[in-house]
This record gives C-alpha cells, structure tokens and sequence, in this order.
C-alpha cells in the first residue's frame, strides 16, 4: 500500500517550487517543467507567453494590459473572475494569489468600495505581489486590495466577511482540501458564492506520474476526481454547485510542448492522451442564506423564439447573449463591441454569439416587415418583401392580442 504523504513535506515542496518561480519571475524551474503553464522552452517564461496562455483561457486583453509588470507569470488554468461576476462593493477573496493576478483584476471590478484580498503561503510570492500594489495604485487610483501570509487551510480571514471566493490552480495543490473547503464555508456571508477554476481528474493517474515532483508543483499529482471535488464542497455546507470541464487548457499544453505535460505523455498507458485522465474544470457554488439587507436577486425567463416558451434559464452569460440580441436589434455598435467582449470573457462560443445576432437581426426585422405588409393590404402597395421570413416568433400570423396576454404567440 503507497504511503500517504506528510501534508507539512507536501506543503514545503511546494513552497520552494513556487519561491523559485516568484524569484525568477516564470513557471521556469531547475528540471524544465512547468506550472500550471508554458515554461522557458515553450511560451510561457516571456511575458508573451504567459498572455498568450492567459488570452487562451479567457482574459482580456485589455484586462491584461492594466496589470503591473510580472503579475501575469502563466500560473493559471483558468478565469475565476469572469465566473464570479464581481459586482462593486463587494469584498472577494483569491486563495493562493501568488503574484496578484487575479486580485489586480478583480480590485477593479470591486471598485473603490470594495476589497480584494489575497493570500498566499509562499513568502516570496507575497512580496512580489506586495511590490506590485503601488503601480497598481497609480494605474487604477484605488486603495483597496491587500495580500496576506497564510495557508488556505488556515485563512486569516474573519468569520462571514467575504462576499466571493476566487481561486486559480492552487486548490489541487493542498494536502488537506476538505479542511479548504470548510474554510471557504466559514469565512463567506450567508449568501456568498464562490468561483474556482482548479484542475481535476476525469480518472486516477497511472502511479508513475504521481510520483513525479514536477507534476506536484505543476499542479497534477495532487489533483483529485471531480466527483471528490463536488463531495468536499457539499461537506463544506455549499449550495448550487456546478462543475464544468474546460479540455481547452489541457490540449494547449499539449498543443504547445509544454515539458511538464510531454514528461505525463511519457508516462500514459499506450493510446491514451493528457486530456483522458486530467482536465480544468470550472467550480461555481454558494454558502446558503441571503446577506442581511440583500434584496432578492431577480429572475430573468429567458424566451426560445422557437418554442416560444419560458425556460427559466439565468447566468451572467445568457445575460451577455441576450445584450448581444438586443444591440442588434437596437442598431448600437458600441454596445455590440462591448458585449462581444464579456460573452466572451465568460467563455460563450462565436456559434452562440451568432445566434444570438441572428435572433437579433429576426427581431429587428420583423416589425419593419409587419408594418409594410400592412401597408400593402390597405393601400395596395407591393412594399413588403415576399420573400421575408415569418416573424422570428410567432411564424407569418403574429396575435392581434399578444401584447395584453403577454405572450409572444396565441
């Protein structure tokens, strides 16, 4: 029977590969490996890399272009911020900050009212993060983002005082991860949610490369089945899970030779690949209750034009898709532009987008068409189009009475 490993050894190993990382400022370690992203003999120990890496799984660039220099050191597996919908005002908590990427980020989404707060065990990591804040201060004109010494096992975070949880890749790293679950319990408001992308097991690894310490440090050899990962968050006390796998990170690294993942090729049963046994996966849940003097979050029914029924659908996404709709229909460039850009960033497909413009441009239409059909039949003229598509929701007979019903069709 293999030996559990001592969770204080664990912890120091990755404390040192981390150090090292911080201090040369790249995933580049003394074996070639990488983590949780391209190293120096792939893409990801020059800042091109690492935004390359980071444009790939969902950041902006122009959130990329405000951070200070060297806080993006391709550390990540994906975008917690965009799944956590900041709101201004709020106070968010990034477990395992490192270099401050995602606090930089999310300060500006919190605002001046709110807080990000980040903390992280590795001394060196912190410090670098810590010098980071005053160009962060300048660039911004905000004061409100803080890094502390700690492990997640331990937050030093008061009771109830958060109002969202972000973590990046770290997560997998802990050796106790139930106790970072139920510390994520204790330290959110009732109400409070959080926003992980982490990376998981869709089934155990082959022993040889659990034994690797590169696949330690670069976030593998700790990661757990993402059946495990949903057991520990409903132990915790969490709500409204929702996991998602995201295999784009996983082929990049193939894609992209990266040395850690030809190091795990190496190592796989014949006929079989990275991407059948490790993937990112996207974790959303809530701490149950509402926060005291919060007003009940409203419920958006979204309509299928096709069906034209309520499916009761609502995530920040279908928000972004139905702005997308709603901008074509209104003719608004800009508005496209920028909602483009967060449907984007919330990992919506360009298949999605164009629907979503498609139903639009039906919708635009189709009160132009109604109204010159209706000008033919009482002054006879041919102004309509013969070939225009029924209307995108109710087919070529719309209901007199839809708008007093409510309905879009009879």
């Amino acid at each position: 029977m293999k030996q559990t490993p001592d969770p204080e050894i664990v912890r120091q190993t990755i404390r040192e590969g981390y150090g090292q990382i911080a201090v040369a400022g790249s995933p580049r370690r003394s074996s070639g490996g990488s983590c949780c992203g391209p190293t120096a003999s792939s893409c990801g120990s020059t800042p091109v890399g690492s935004e390359q890496l980071a444009r790939h799984i969902g950041y902006s660039a122009e959130e990329l272009a405000a951070l200070p220099e060297g806080a993006n050191m391709g550390l990540s597996c994906g975008n917690p911020n965009a799944l956590a919908s900041l709101q201004p005002g709020e106070v968010v908590l990034d477990l395992g900050s490192g270099g401050g990427f995602d606090v930089f980020i999310a300060g500006k989404k919190v605002g001046p009212k709110g807080r990000a707060i980040g903390v992280d065990m590795t001394a060196e990591m912190l410090a670098k993060a810590r010098k980071n804040v005053e160009s962060y201060r300048q660039t911004t004109g905000l004061d409100n983002v803080e890094f502390r010494l700690g492990e997640i096992e331990h937050l030093p975070v008061a009771d109830a005082s958060v109002d969202a949880i972000i973590s990046n890749c770290v997560i997998n790293l802990s050796p106790d991860k139930p106790q970072v679950w139920r510390e994520m319990s204790r330290v959110l408001k009732p109400g409070g949610r959080v926003a992980v992308s982490d990376l998981a097991l869709l089934k155990p690894l082959p022993p040889a490369i659990l034994e690797m310490v590169e696949a330690l440090v670069g976030c593998v050899a700790g990661a757990v089945l993402v059946s495990e990962t949903e057991g520990m968050a409903k132990a915790a006390g969490l709500t409204d899970l929702v996991l998602r796998p995201k295999p784009g990170y996983i082929d990049g690294m193939v894609d992209w030779q990266d040395p850690l993942y030809q190091k795990i090729i190496a190592n796989l049963p014949a006929g079989t690949k990275p991407g059948d046994y490790i993937t990112s996966l996207e974790i959303s849940a809530r701490k149950p209750g509402a926060a005291q003097g919060a007003k009940p979050a409203k419920r958006l029914e979204v309509y299928d034009p096709a069906l034209c029924c309520s499916t009761g659908i609502y995530s920040p996404a279908v928000n972004e898709l139905v702005a997308i709709g709603a901008a074509i229909a209104a003719n608004c460039e800009p508005c496209l532009k920028y909602h483009y850009r967060e449907a984007e960033q919330l990992g919506m497909s360009k298949a999605d987008m164009a629907r979503a413009v498609e139903m639009g441009a039906k919708v635009k239409d189709s009160p132009h068409q109604a109204i010159l059909k209706l000008a033919d039949r009482l002054t006879g003229a041919t102004l309509s189009k013969p070939s225009a598509e029924p209307d995108a929701c109710c087919g070529a007979q719309p209901t007199p009475d839809a708008p007093a019903s409510g309905k879009c069709c009879g």
